[in-house]
C-alpha cells in the first residue's frame, strides 16, 4: 500500500492506543504501527506503555502482572515503572542500565489512550485532537472499537467517500441521494473537507428512529480529515424546509485510525449525537446500529485488502466521488515524505 522507501507509517503524532476502560489492573497486549506494546492501568489509576519484551530474557511483558503502579514480568519477576525504570530484580541488589523497557508517551483525554510512537522529545500534547463532544453536557455519545484486516488508508478513503453508503448500508445510513449527490471538496493547510448536503430527501433508517422524522428531511454531511488517521464526521437533518435546529438532530461520527500493522487497523469510533442525552435506551440503540454499519464496511474492506494483494500491479480508479479521497491520500503522501526528510 505504500512506497517501502519511505516510513510506512507516520510517527511523530499521536495515536489512539485504547479506549480508557480497556486499560486495568491486567495488562493488554497491542501491536501498534507494527510494534508491540504492553498497555496497564496502575493502582493509582496512571496509565503506562512499554514495549512488550522484557529486557532481561525477551519475555513478553504483556504476561506479567501489575503492581501498584508497576508492571512486573511474570517470567523472572524483573518489575519496571510507567517510565521502563526497571525498580526490582528479585534476589539481586543491584540493577544494570541495561535493564530498562522502552517507554511511550501516553496522555489520557476524551476517555482514550493516547499514544505517541515517535521521537519522545516531540510528543506534545497540544497535538491531540478536540474531541469536545465526548466531555461536553450537552452531548452524548456512543462509542466502540473494530479491528480490521486491511491497510488503514482504505479506512481512510471509506470514511471520506461515504457514496458507499447507498450500497453497503441500506439497513441504517444508506439513502439512494447519498451517491448522487455531488460533493464539493477542499483542503484547507492541514484538513481535507468534503461536504455533501442533500435537501427534500427521505431521511435513513437510523435517523428516523433517531430523530423521530415522519417525512422528508433536509439533510447534510461534512467530513474533516486531519493525518494521518482523525476523521470528524458531521452529520445531522431538519424536516424539510424548516431550517431548524431544535426539531432536527445533530451528530458527529468521530473516528480514529490507529494502524496495528500494514495489513490491519483499529477502528476507534464515537457517535456523539445532541439530543436524548439521558436516554439509555438511545445509546444502546446507536451503538448497536453503528457497530452493524462498521461491520459491513469491515466485510468489504477486508475482502478489497485480500483482491490488492492479488493484484498488485492493478492501479485503483478514482471517479469524481473519489476527489476527496485523492486529496487525502495526497496530504498523507506530504506527511510521510516531510517526515522521511528530517
Amino acid at each position: 500500500m505504500t512506497d517501502k522507501t519511505r516510513p510506512e507509517y507516520i510517527r511523530d503524532a499521536w495515536y489512539v492506543a485504547a479506549w480508557g476502560e480497556e486499560l486495568t489492573d491486567t495488562p493488554l497486549a497491542r501491536s501498534i504501527l507494527g510494534e508491540p506494546v504492553a498497555l496497564y492501568r496502575g493502582e493509582s489509576g496512571v496509565v503506562g506503555a512499554l514495549e512488550d519484551c522484557c529486557p532481561h530474557r525477551m519475555a513478553q511483558l504483556s504476561q506479567g502482572v501489575v503492581e501498584g503502579d508497576n508492571l512486573r514480568c511474570g517470567y523472572h519477576g524483573l518489575m519496571f515503572d510507567c517510565t521502563g525504570t526497571c525498580k526490582e530484580i528479585p534476589g539481586q541488589p543491584n540493577i544494570p542500565p541495561r535493564a530498562h523497557a522502552r517507554h511511550y508517551p501516553l496522555v489520557e483525554r476524551w476517555n482514550l489512550v493516547w499514544i505517541w510512537m515517535g521521537d519522545p522529545a516531540a510528543a506534545n500534547p497540544d497535538l491531540i485532537p478536540e474531541w469536545l463532544w465526548l466531555d461536553h453536557p450537552k452531548w452524548a455519545y456512543s462509542h466502540g472499537i473494530i479491528q480490521y484486516d486491511c491497510n488503514y488508508i482504505l479506512l481512510v478513503d471509506n470514511l471520506i467517500d461515504l457514496s458507499h453508503t447507498t450500497f453497503v448500508h441500506k439497513q441504517t445510513i444508506g439513502t439512494h441521494d447519498v451517491a448522487r449527490t455531488p460533493v464539493k471538496t477542499e483542503r484547507q493547510n492541514g484538513t481535507v473537507y468534503v461536504e455533501r448536503i442533500m435537501n427534500d430527501t427521505t431521511p435513513s433508517p437510523l435517523y428516523r428512529k433517531a430523530g423521530g422524522f415522519e417525512g422528508k428531511v433536509d439533510r447534510w454531511q461534512k467530513i474533516f480529515y486531519e493525518a494521518p488517521g482523525n476523521i470528524v464526521i458531521e452529520a445531522g437533518a431538519v424536516p424539510v424546509g424548516t431550517n431548524d435546529p431544535s426539531r432536527g438532530i445533530d451528530t458527529r461520527i468521530i473516528n480514529y485510525l490507529t494502524p496495528e500493522t500494514d495489513d490491519s487497523v483499529f477502528h476507534f469510533w464515537a457517535f456523539a449525537r445532541d439530543f436524548a442525552l439521558d436516554d439509555l435506551d438511545m445509546t444502546e440503540l446507536l451503538a448497536d446500529q453503528i457497530t452493524l454499519t462498521f461491520n459491513e464496511d469491515k466485510v468489504l474492506l477486508d475482502g478489497q485488502q485480500a483482491n490488492l494483494a492479488a493484484r498488485p500491479s492493478q492501479r485503483l480508479l478514482d471517479n469524481n466521488a473519489d476527489s476527496g479521497v485523492v486529496m487525502a491520500r495526497r496530504l498523507l503522501a506530504e506527511r510521510l515524505a516531510a517526515e522521511a526528510g528530517r
